[in-house]
């Protein structure tokens, strides 16, 4: 279809030179071949050229004519390189159901204007209800219908009104026909951990991890997958806790559990350092109330241990040395860092230890009063 505007544009831009040019057209022409003489104008030398052209393009078109159908003829004539096209917009919308990213646009843009049949049972699907779970028939459905489906069934905002087996065999089907989609393997292993299958989930993470498939919401599941594996598996426990704190040295959960199978083999050292190295970066109560657990049997010497400007930049490394302090009964040192820190920093945590250390001494006035303050925080 380019070729014939093209060759029109052409014939429109030789007839427009001609009547701009007479002068041209009007010159005569002589050619003399094989004996035979042939006298015309120039003008009319041209119109002959493109009758014969026109000739010899209808022939061709009529010999193809008696090879293909009419049908087959005008199709070929109408669509072009629409196979290509439509090849393109069913491996965008396959990225768009595997992925669930944008990466799509650039193939949707080169298929624009194709709409292909196997497309408007996607559209259906896709756009009636898809709350409605249409359920997957393997004998009838295309492997695009089932991941579409299934991708649709089990999209967070609809989980909600379908059981956990259900959206499992979704997912089921999902990877049957697409092994490798980075979603429905995603999705599997949220069920798993659901399912309590610890041992499969982090399989299934460990190869998006590999895949290097959006690392950043990757990370941390498979993380707390580990976790949760190592409360499974007792006897290695050590080894998934400290593989979940390489992959995500962040997760105060992993690093706590971390730290407390540490002082379970006997490796207090080990224990107390991490946690006190995590403190000297992050504000992590819950951390700092763990390092307290470890470290309180022996306060006053732990206390020398914590007694450093790198723990008190954070109010959690500040409570952890003035919480060893008071346990050691360094009282002047727990007292006036507590009220310092009050004054700086008031928070439901310090107040709350503020009325705990007044309970101790049976100051029970004071204790209340600050327990109210505590209140006023939360």
């Amino acid at each position: 279809m380019i070729r014939i505007i093209l060759i029109l544009c052409g014939i429109t831009a030789v007839f427009i030179g001609l009547i701009l040019f007479p002068q041209i057209a009007s010159q005569p022409v002589r050619i003399e071949m094989l004996g035979w003489l042939f006298e015309t104008r120039t003008g009319m030398f041209i119109l002959l050229l493109l009758f014969i052209l026109a000739c010899l393009w209808s022939a061709q078109k009529l010999f193809n004519l008696s090879i293909n159908s009419p049908r087959q003829l005008w199709s070929n004539l109408r669509s072009g390189n629409r196979k290509r096209r439509e090849l393109h917009l069913q491996e965008a919308l396959a990225t768009w159901i595997d992925e669930g990213q944008g990466h799509s646009q650039k193939l949707l843009k080169r298929s624009k204007n194709v709409v292909p049949n196997w497309l408007y049972e996607s559209l259906f699907i896709w756009l009636d209800k898809p709350e409605s779970h249409t359920k997957i028939d393997d004998d009838k459905d295309s492997a695009l219908l089932i991941a579409l489906k299934a991708r649709l069934a089990t999209n967070p905002e609809y989980i909600s009104s379908i059981s956990l087996s259900e959206r499992q065999q979704y997912l089921d089907h999902w990877l049957a026909v697409h092994p490798a989609a980075p979603l429905a393997m995603k999705r599997k292993a949220t069920v798993l951990g659901e399912l309590g299958e610890f041992t499969e989930q982090v399989t299934l993470l460990e190869s998006l991890w590999n895949k290097k498939y959006n690392i950043e919401t990757t990370k941390p599941l498979l993380a707390t997958a580990l976790r949760l594996l190592a409360k499974q598996e007792p006897k290695n426990k050590l080894a998934y806790l400290r593989k979940a704190n390489r992959i995500n040295p962040n997760d105060t959960e992993v690093l706590t559990d971390l730290a407390l199978a540490l002082a379970e083999s006997g490796d207090l050292q080990s224990a107390a350092r991490l946690l006190l190295d995590h403190l000297e970066q992050h504000d992590a109560m819950h951390v700092a109330e763990t390092a307290f657990a470890l470290l309180s049997d022996q306060a006053l010497k732990h206390f020398k241990l914590v007694d450093k400007s790198n723990l008190q930049q954070h109010i959690s490394g500040n409570w952890l040395r003035l919480s060893l302090a008071h346990k050691a009964d360094l009282v002047g040192i727990a007292e006036d860092g507590l009220n310092a820190l009050l004054e700086r920093s008031p928070s439901a945590k310090l107040w709350q230890v503020r009325g705990d250390w007044f309970a101790e001494k049976q100051q029970w006035e004071k204790a209340v009063s600050a327990y109210q303050k505590a209140q006023t925080f939360m």
